[in-house]
């Protein structure tokens, strides 16, 4: 970013700082002619030089007259914008690679109805248009890409407006404290996670390796030598895998130990997976992290419990 493009960053924030609720007012809107008013000043002008050189007034007052329309269309122009309120609505959710949503409530603080209005935030994406009447709240959404997870910060939108005639461009720009929570992208993995634990009617094997011996398993080509039964194979028993489990709650505990990764983020991900997937199935389950435990549920709100400290884990603070 240029120098001059942070200079104007700065000035704009001083103008229309960060709020919870933005109502546009005489010094956050700015008017000057669109491309079609510079055109019809340029139509005007020659209109009137026409009707100097030949002494008509009726080309002057022709000219007075277009004059008249352009003042009454900047009048109009800013009008439109001028009392607008914008609230932020609720927060929504994504995941990584998804598209992030957010929900604004807009508002007119007179009694008079707003047009054509266009609100933008990323290029990647079409303006909203909008209309706003009197006395009614009219909600709009604006999108945009959910690249990382944690909070997603609603940037600064950019609104316009070339109501009533297209002559004038009038834009605010408005900053609002909205967010929304983006969850890791799910990913996959083959077995779920499963961390040890002893459940309220007994002791429950975990799918998972462990310090706990079941048995023996027949040896399977390429296991590591650390698990083959030495001494069932010295008494001529053939070759034997020695099995440990570790114990397992009978309600699920999905254990961040258990992962077999270095990967912090794909770690991440295989929990989102499983934790949607017992959410999805109605299976009571519970989440150890190495930061945070969440105890066991089911429902939306405890899928939402897990899926926020997900989201947030190794997060910094902001703001």
């Amino acid at each position: 970013m240029s120098q001059i493009d942070q200079y104007f960053q700065r000035w704009i924030s001083k103008r229309s700082p960060r709020a919870n609720q933005v109502v546009l007012q005489h010094r956050t809107i700015y008017v000057f002619p669109s491309k079609q008013g510079a055109a019809f000043l340029v139509l005007i002008l020659l209109i009137w030089i026409l009707g100097t050189n030949y002494q008509n007034n009726l080309i002057l007052g022709l000219s007075f007259f277009l004059t008249s329309v352009m003042l009454v269309s900047v009048i109009h122009a800013f009008k439109n914008l001028l009392g607008l309120i914008f609230i932020p609505d609720a927060i929504q959710h994504a995941a990584v690679g998804d598209v992030a949503s957010f929900d604004i409530e807009i508002s007119s603080s007179y009694l008079n109805d707003h047009h054509g209005l266009l609100l933008r935030v990323n290029a990647d994406f079409d303006p909203i248009r909008a209309d706003v009447i009197a006395g009614k709240v009219t909600q709009v959404r604006l999108n945009l890409p959910a690249r990382h997870r944690g909070w997603l910060k609603l940037p600064r939108i950019v609104l316009k407006s070339y109501f009533p005639f297209g002559l004038i461009r009038a834009w605010a720009y408005i900053d609002l404290h909205h967010r929304a929570l983006i969850f890791p992208k799910p990913i996959a993995c083959d077995q779920p996670p499963l961390g040890p634990g002893q459940g309220d009617e007994g002791i429950y094997v975990s799918m998972q390796r462990g310090d706990e011996f079941q048995g023996f398993q027949n040896y399977q080509p390429g296991s590591p030598l650390s698990q083959i039964a030495w001494k069932q194979y010295a008494r001529g028993a053939g070759l034997h895998l020695k099995d440990y489990r570790a114990l397992q709650s009978e309600h699920y505990w999905l254990d961040w130990q258990a992962l077999n990764t270095h990967d912090t983020e794909l770690a991440l991900s295989n929990l989102t997976y499983w934790v949607n997937y017992f959410a999805d199935s109605n299976i009571e389950f519970g989440l150890r992290l190495p930061n945070q435990t969440i105890e066991r549920g089911t429902g939306d709100v405890h899928r939402l419990n897990a899926l926020t400290a997900l989201a947030l884990f190794g997060w910094v603070q902001e703001d």
